[in-house]
C-alpha cells in the first residue's frame, strides 16, 4: 500500500514539475529532492532522463538550424512541432528507393510513398520517427512491428517486403495501397448498413488470422484500416502489436495504452493478457462508428473518453441511427462488454454473426433479466436515471401527503404538471446529448433546466422550505461527475442565482422578522421558541448559505483539477 502511495505521489510531484516548466517558473532542484526525499532514487531518476532528454533535443535543433541555414542540396520537410525526423533533410534517394512525397505519420513512424527503382516497384517506405536519435526500445518495437506483419500473409494485411537501415534510417518497405483510411471515410457520416457489414466481415477474418498465427494488433482504429477501391479492409501499422510467444512488454510513453477511443477497459485499467479480447472490443468500436457515423465514446480530450471507456455504457447505435434494428445493436453492444468474457469469443465468431445480418437472419441473443436491464439503462444514461429516480420519488411523496391529507388542490395539479414536464424534458435532453457534437450544449442545457425547474418548485412550496434547499449542493457535487472545471462553474452560478432569485424575486410575509406563510401565523404564535423548524431566509443566513455553495464548488474544481494533472500523462492537456 505504501509503495502505491509513493508511486501516486511521485506522479503528482512530476506532473507539478512539467507544469513548471512550461509556464516558465523558477524550479529548486536541490529543494524539491531535499521535500520529497522518500521519493528517492525514482525522483532522481526522472530529472535526469528529463534532462538527456531535453539536452538531445535541443542539440539536434541546434545542428538542424545549422543545416538549414548552411545547406539546401537535399528537400526538407520541416515542421518545428513535430519529432526529430520531420525536421532533417530526407534524402530523395534513400538506397534503391526514390521518395515520392509522404504519406502519413504517426506515434512512432513516418510513411512515405516511395519506387524501388531497379524492380520497378511502387511501395509504403515506413522511417522511425526520431530517426538517429532512436532508443534502443524504439528500435526493437519497429522491428517488432515488421517482423508481425510479415509473419502473416493474407489479403486483409499490408504485406511486408524489406526491413533493415539505409544511410542511418531504420526503415521497412510494405505494399502500396491505393485507397483511403476508414477514418477518412467515416468522416462522411455512417457507412451503408450492408456494406459496413461486408466490410467488417472482411475485417473480423484478416484479425482472426493474426490471432491463429499468435498475432495481437492491440491497436485497431479507424486511421489503422485501409478501404481499397474493392471495399477490401487493409489492416496496417502493427506498432503495438503482441506476439504471444514473447513474454517481453514493450512500453513508449504515449503508446502505452494505445487509442483511448477504441481501447478495452481492461488495457486502461492496466490489466491485460495476451488475447483475442482487446481486438475483438476494437473490432466492436470500429463497427459501432461504421453503423452509428460516431465513436462509441467521445469527448474534448482523452482523459473524457477513458473515463467513458471505464465507468459508461454506450447508447444503442439504433438511437444514433433510427434505421438500425435490434440484432445490429447486440453485435457492437456484446463486442463493447466491459467483462472480456461476455464478449465474442473469437473474432470468427463475429464474422458469422455479421454473416447472419447480411442474410437477414436474426441472431441469437441472450434473453437478459430484468436486473440486467436495469443495469445496462444505469451504465448508458446513469444522468437520466438518475433524474427519473429523484423526481419520480419527490412526485409520489407529495402526491402522497396530498392524498392522505384528502384532496387535490390546485396547487398539487400546477406541481405535478412541472415534474411531469421536468421528467419529459430530461428525456429530450438525453437523447439531444447521445449526439457527440451536440452533448457539451445539451448537458449545459440540462443543467440550466434543472436549477430553473427545481428553484420554481420551491418558490411556491409549502414551509419549511428551508429544508428544501439541500438540492443546490447536491447538484453542484453531481456537476463534478463530468471532470469538467467549466461544468462546475456554470452549475455553481446557476444555483447562486437560483437562490438569490428565492430570496429576493419570492420573498415570504413575516411575523416577528420570521419568513412565514399566512396559514402557518398561529403555529408560529404558539411554538415558535419551542424548537419548531419553521421556514425563513434571513439575510445572514442567506449569506452562509451562498458561501456555502461557492465552497463546494471551490472544492469540486480542487478535486478536478487534481485529477486532470495526473491525466497530463494520458496526453489531457485540458
Amino acid at each position: 500500500m505504501n509503495s502505491d502511495n509513493n508511486s501516486l505521489e511521485l506522479e503528482q510531484v512530476m506532473a507539478r514539475y512539467l507544469e513548471d516548466l512550461e509556464l516558465g517558473r523558477p524550479v529548486d532542484l536541490a529543494a524539491l529532492k531535499e521535500e520529497f526525499s522518500h521519493l528517492e532514487p525514482d525522483l532522481s531518476d526522472f530529472l535526469l532522463t528529463h534532462d538527456r532528454f531535453t539536452a538531445a533535443a535541443q542539440s539536434a535543433k541546434d545542428e538542424i538550424n545549422s543545416a538549414q541555414s548552411h545547406s539546401k542540396s537535399h528537400d526538407t520537410s520541416v515542421d518545428p512541432h513535430s519529432s526529430t525526423i520531420s525536421a532533417q533533410s530526407i534524402p530523395k534517394q534513400l538506397g534503391p528507393y526514390e521518395i515520392i512525397e509522404e504519406i502519413d505519420r504517426g506515434g512512432m513512424g513516418i510513411v512515405y510513398k516511395a519506387r524501388h527503382q531497379s524492380l520497378d516497384r511502387v511501395v509504403a517506405l515506413k522511417l522511425i520517427r526520431s530517426g538517429e536519435l532512436a532508443s534502443d526500445e524504439e528500435v526493437q518495437r519497429f522491428h517488432t512491428e515488421a517482423a508481425a506483419a510479415a509473419a502473416l500473409n493474407h489479403p486483409g494485411i499490408v504485406p511486408i517486403f524489406e526491413v533493415g537501415m539505409l544511410q542511418g534510417f531504420y526503415y521497412y518497405t510494405m505494399a502500396y495501397i491505393e485507397g483511403r483510411p476508414l477514418s477518412s471515410v467515416l468522416k462522411d457520416g455512417p457507412i451503408e448498413r450492408l456494406r459496413a457489414i461486408k466490410i467488417l466481415i472482411k475485417l473480423c477474418q484478416a484479425v482472426e488470422h493474426a490471432h491463429q498465427n499468435g498475432i495481437y494488433h492491440r491497436d485497431l482504429k479507424p486511421a489503422n484500416v485501409l478501404i481499397d477501391s474493392n471495399d477490401q479492409p487493409i489492416v496496417i501499422d502493427f506498432g503495438l502489436a503482441k506476439v504471444a510467444s514473447r513474454d517481453s512488454e514493450l512500453t513508449v510513453t504515449g503508446q502505452v495504452l494505445g487509442t483511448p477511443a477504441y481501447m478495452a477497459p481492461e488495457r486502461a485499467q492496466g490489466r491485460v493478457s495476451p488475447g483475442p479480447a482487446e481486438d475483438i472490443y476494437s473490432l466492436g468500436a470500429l463497427a459501432y462508428y461504421m453503423f452509428a457515423g460516431q465513436p462509441p465514446f467521445s469527448g474534448p480530450t482523452p482523459f473524457d473518453v477513458l473515463l467513458q471507456v471505464l465507468d459508461s455504457e454506450p447508447p444503442r447505435p439504433s438511437q444514433i441511427v433510427a434505421k438500425l434494428d435490434k440484432h445490429t445493436d447486440y453485435f457492437c453492444l456484446k463486442s463493447l462488454r466491459k467483462n472480456p468474457a461476455e464478449r465474442y469469443l473469437r473474432c470468427s465468431q463475429m464474422a458469422d454473426d455479421l454473416q447472419r445480418l447480411l442474410r437477414g437472419e436474426p441472431i441469437d441473443s441472450e434473453r437478459r433479466s430484468i436486473a440486467e436491464r436495469l443495469e445496462g439503462w444505469w451504465n448508458r444514461e446513469p444522468i437520466l436515471v438518475a433524474h427519473v429516480c429523484g423526481i419520480g420519488a419527490t412526485a409520489c411523496i407529495i402526491g402522497l401527503t396530498y392524498w392522505i391529507a384528502g384532496g387535490q388542490t390546485q396547487a398539487f395539479i400546477y406541481r405535478m404538471f412541472l415534474f411531469v414536464g421536468w421528467l419529459l424534458a430530461s428525456f429530450i435532453l438525453q437523447r439531444w446529448a447521445r449526439f457527440a457534437q451536440h452533448r457539451e450544449l445539451a448537458r449545459l442545457t440540462w443543467l440550466t433546466v434543472d436549477v430553473v425547474l427545481y428553484t420554481w418548485l420551491i418558490s411556491f412550496a409549502e414551509p419549511p422550505r428551508s429544508l428544501l434547499l439541500i438540492g443546490y449542493p447536491m447538484m453542484i457535487v453531481a456537476s463534478s461527475l463530468y471532470y469538467r472545471k467549466r461544468f462546475v462553474i456554470f452549475t455553481t452560478v446557476s444555483c447562486v442565482l437560483g437562490f438569490l432569485a428565492l430570496v429576493l424575486l419570492f420573498p415570504h410575509k413575516t411575523y416577528e422578522g420570521i419568513d412565514i406563510d399566512e396559514q402557518y401565523r398561529h403555529l408560529a404564535i404558539a411554538e415558535a421558541y419551542q424548537g419548531l423548524d419553521i421556514d425563513f431566509f434571513r439575510y445572514e443566513y442567506s449569506a452562509i448559505f451562498l458561501s456555502g455553495l461557492v465552497v463546494i464548488g471551490l472544492c469540486s474544481l480542487a478535486m478536478i483539477r487534481r485529477v486532470r494533472r495526473l491525466s497530463l500523462f494520458y496526453g489531457d492537456e485540458n
